[in-house]
Order: structure tokens, then sequence, then C-alpha cells
């Protein structure tokens, strides 16, 4: 049978589009959509747009409505189009068409999703930012049991120099902390209200922007009305900020990935953490940690496919930045909820193998950097005539297998006799603790570095950074809770008593 493309809507676009939207609606959205109600019909009484009595009877009724939710289970049958033309309805049923009109004074629906989709996103923004301060906090609390607890840090691939665990926590708890800082920047830009924006140049009646923008815990408003309705920087920034942290995580946990190595072994992994091989007696699979690197990695490219779904889109109003782009959106939030606790826990748990780490870190001879600087100050030469020495001796020695711990004293004289042309001062004990990778370690003390008392600066200011951007995340949240308290105070109050 031929179909009727002729009335609104057409069978497909009501199947494809308008049915699974009503359904987004009302699973993200329909609280939203009622604190903007309400905060609305209160502004509107306030300021003279609605008498007394016309507000108590729409904010007594709207309170009904949200309660027993009659629009919960009503199948799309193209009689209206989303879920505010079910409340509208449900409204004027109640109160009548003719007051149920009035609270859509001076608003469209263009002011009233922008601003939803912003409410929701500012409290699942909060909550993200609580479970990467909850990840900072794990991360700080590690580094600080770790801080004499010895690694081989890498680099191209390559053992390089040793360290503490400490140390290199901290260079991912800095990286965190930035990434929490880009984020509540993002959120910065999403917490103004577009509400009175209307359609797109607000409107000839007396709204007062500010106070619809206070009742619904914004900071501020947009101010400029078509940028309320037409921007969606805060989307972007919102979306990049998060994919940044995903690629920063990410990389740290592929270097856990390559620290669980059998041929590396520097860290050991509880039984909690591992899966066994349903044909392999000996394996033991750190596997959570390549679902971290899965989570995280598919959180990225959800966050990226936001952002390019903005790209040659017109700055404009328009249906690529609103309700199926948030809903597919918020799967990048699940993602995070599983991941960032997931990967405190794990960093947490996980222990060093001193003994593998000490192995290597003398086969591979990474301490001689400071066998070279050692020569620099007792020996009176250059930086690269001591390089030389140290370059000549590793060379020999790797090419021997014998690790630097084990070089006879006899052959680190001949490559210092050989390249310098007298025989060196340096004595064997000085030459023991030149290589050792606790002097290498100790020695390194300018600021940054993995010594004790850089060390300890760092770890008592990524402290202080931390509670800072706590105390923001929390006067955020108190000024939502508090906007929420005073909302609803305000409409029991005007309802009269009304339940």
């Amino acid at each position: 049978m031929d179909q009727n493309f002729d009335k609104f809507p057409a069978e497909v676009y009501a199947r494809s589009v308008l049915a699974p939207d009503l359904d987004i609606y009302r699973t993200f959205f329909s609280d939203a959509l009622h604190d903007i109600n309400v905060a609305h019909g209160i502004m509107l009484a306030k300021q003279g747009l609605l008498s007394a009595s016309e507000c108590a009877d729409i904010l007594a009724a709207l309170d009904e409505i949200h309660r027993t939710k009659p629009w919960a289970n009503v199948p799309f049958d193209g009689s209206f189009e989303d879920l505010f033309f079910l409340v509208e309805q449900e409204l004027g049923t109640i109160v009548g068409a003719e007051v149920a009109g009035k609270l859509h004074t001076g608003r469209s629906r263009n002011d009233i999703e922008h601003t939803m989709f912003r409410m929701e996103l500012r409290l699942r923004l909060l909550n993200m930012l609580d479970e990467f301060s909850a990840l900072a906090e794990k991360l700080i609390r590690r580094a600080e049991k770790g801080k004499d607890e010895v690694v081989l840090l890498y680099t191209h691939g390559q053992p390089a120099q040793p360290s503490v665990l400490g140390h290199y926590l901290g260079a991912a708890i800095e990286f965190v902390l930035r990434d929490m800082r880009r984020i509540l920047s993002a959120l910065g830009d999403i917490d103004l209200c577009p509400m009175g924006a209307a359609a797109i140049t607000t409107s000839g009646f007396p709204l007062d922007r500010a106070e619809i923008a206070r009742l619904l815990g914004f900071s501020d408003i947009v101010e400029n009305s078509y940028g309320a309705i037409a921007g969606v920087d805060h989307i972007t920034s919102c979306y990049s900020s998060i994919r940044l942290g995903c690629l920063h995580l990410g990389r740290l946990v592929q270097d856990l990935v390559t620290w669980t190595g059998f041929e590396v072994r520097q860290i050991d992994v509880p039984d909690g953490f591992v899966q066994i091989s349903s044909i392999m007696p000996q394996k033991r699979n750190p596997v959570p940690l390549e679902h971290l690197r899965l989570k995280l990695s598919l959180a990225a490219g959800g966050a990226e496919q936001i952002v390019q779904t903005m790209h040659n889109t017109p700055f404009a109003d328009m249906n690529d930045s609103e309700r199926e782009t948030q809903a597919a959106g918020f799967a990048v939030f699940d993602r995070l909820s599983h991941a960032l606790p997931l990967l405190g826990d794990f960093i947490t748990a996980m222990e060093i193998n001193r003994e593998s780490v000490q192995r290597r870190i003398q086969l591979s001879m990474a301490t001689i950097t400071e066998l070279a600087d050692t020569l620099v100050r007792e020996e009176g030469i250059s930086f690269r005539a001591a390089h030389g020495v140290a370059h000549a001796l590793s060379k020999s020695s790797l090419a021997q297998g014998v690790p630097l711990d084990q070089v006879d004293y006899q052959d680190f004289a001949n490559a210092f006799e050989t390249a310098i042309g007298k025989l060196p001062t340096l004595s064997k004990d000085k030459l023991k603790q030149a290589t050792s990778a606790a002097y290498f370690i100790e020695i390194r003390d300018l600021p940054g570095g993995p010594g004790a008392k850089p060390m300890a600066a760092s770890l008592a200011g990524y402290s202080v950074t931390l509670q800072t951007l706590q105390n923001e995340i929390e006067r955020l949240r108190l000024q939502i809770d508090r906007a929420n308290v005073d909302r609803t105070e305000q409409a029991r109050k005007l309802a009269g008593g009304k339940e």
C-alpha cells in the first residue's frame, strides 16, 4: 500500500527519528525539562506574567505530572512531536489549555532544549570529575608509598635510567590534574544558561534571564541570544577535554601492560587482576589492563565522534548538536565510570618486583650516566670526555654480558686511561657508589627529580592542587543543590500548599 507523505509525520520519519527521539528524551532529559518548567513558571510569576492563582495551578500540576509520569509509557503515535508537547498536553488536561499555554510565554523549545542539554551534561561532568579526583587521590597515595621503590624507566622502548615509582606516578598525577583543569574549564563554558534566548532573539516580554539561570543552578546566562542557540563550542570543548584525558591515561595503561610482561616484569599483579588460560597452566594474564586500554580508546573515540559531528555544520540552530548526539556522547561517561575506578585500584594493588628491577638496571647499565657525571666532578674532565669513558666501558661490558655492578675496576681504569691518557683517581668504592641505583636517585635532588626532598615537595604540591580542584567541584555542586532546594521551596509556596 502506498504511504501518505502529505500528512506529518510521514510513517518512515516517525519510525526512524521521532519515536527513538522520544525515548531518548524520556530517558535522559525528563528531569531537566521539569526543572526548567518549574523555574520558568516561578520567574513568570515574579515578573507579573502569571497571576498568583495561575502560577499555583501550573506548579501544582507540574509536580503531579512529574511524580506520576503519565507520559512514561505513552507510545509514539504521531499526535505529538516530543516529550515537551506531551507534558504540555498533560498540563492542559489538569489546568486547562488556556492556563497551560501561558507557561510557554517568552520561551521556545530552542532555549529549553539547549538548557536541558547543558544541565544534564553539567551533572555528568561533575560526576566524572569526582571519579578523576578519586583516581588522583589513589595515584598520590601509591606515589607516597612508592617514594623508595626503585623502577627502571625507558626511552624509545629501551632501558634508560632508574627512578622510583613515586616519581614515575608523579608524572601521571600531573597530567591527571591538568586534565581535570581542562575539564573544569569546559564545565565553565557549559555552566551558562540559554533560557530567555527563546528561538534566537530573546523576547519582548519582561523576562528575568538572570533569575531563571539562578533557579536552575547556573553561574550566569549565555549573553548573546543567538549564540545561546547556535553555539556548540561548549560541546566541543567538553568532549575535546575528555578525549585528551582518555588519550593520556591510555598511554599510562600501555606502559603498565609492558611492565607486566614476563621479559620486563617490573610489576607483579595480584591474583584479583589475573585471568588464567583455559589451556596453558603457566599463564597469568593481566587482562584488566587490556579492558582498560579498550575502554579508554572507545571513550576517546566516542568523544571524537561528538566533536567531528559538529564539523561543517551551520552556525545556527540544528539537530546535529541535539538529543541524538547528546545521548551518543553519554556513552563516553558510562565507559569512563568503569575505567577510572578500575585503573585507580589496579595501581593501588600493583607491587614492584624489586629483584627483577635491580637485575635489569645492572644488565642494561642504566646508572652509567651518573658514572660520567661523577667523573666530571671527581676527575675534573669535561662531560663529553667523561661520556666517552662511560660509553666505552658500557659497550665492552654489554658485549660481554657483564652487569655494571660486576665490572672489574681494572677494566674501568683501562677505559679511562685509553680515553683520557692517564689513570683515574676514582677509587673502587667510589666507582661502586657511582653505579648504584640508590646513589643515582639520591643525588638527583633538583625540583621535579626522584630524590627524597623534591619528591616530598612534589607530592605535597599535588595534594594542594587536587584540593583546590575538589573545592571548585564542590562549589559547583553546592550551587546546583542550593538552586534545587530554593526552586523547590519557592514552587511549594507559590503552589499554595497544593500537592
